[in-house]
């Protein structure tokens, strides 16, 4: 009996001892992310732009004779040279071939004397 008493002794002052001691509970707390803001790519073809305007002071030189050659791919178009006005002088640029735009034609870069000057309009894909 005496090892009885002694075990509930025990017991008695273990539980005496754990009342003096604070329980802790932890709650879990959730986090949500914030939402993220949604972004949207836009793919876009930009309108053809208006074709340069350049003024010279003198008449442009006469065309340069140029050797067009073959193709480098089917529905390559050639886009021939003209004289540009640089710097106060005329400088020739060469011909190319450009990729061909479907339901568009090329107009040429053209000189034309308007009101006592030289203006060129550049070259530019024109919807058909």
């Amino acid at each position: 009996m005496r090892m009885t008493r002694t075990v509930i002794a025990s017991g008695v002052l273990a539980a005496i001892a754990l009342v003096g001691c604070r329980s802790y509970t932890y709650e879990r707390q959730i986090v949500t992310p914030a939402p993220q803001p949604t972004t949207t790519t836009v793919v876009t073809t930009p309108a053809p732009a208006a074709p340069p305007v350049v003024v010279a002071t003198m008449a442009p030189p006469p065309l340069q004779q140029e050797t067009i050659p073959p193709a480098p791919y089917q529905d390559a178009i050639w886009i021939p040279g003209y004289w540009n006005w640089v710097n106060g002088q005329y400088s020739w640029v060469p011909g190319h071939y450009e990729a061909g735009r479907v339901g568009y034609t090329w107009v040429p870069n053209r000189w034309e004397y308007v009101n006592g000057q030289w203006t060129m309009t550049g070259g530019s894909w024109v919807r058909r």
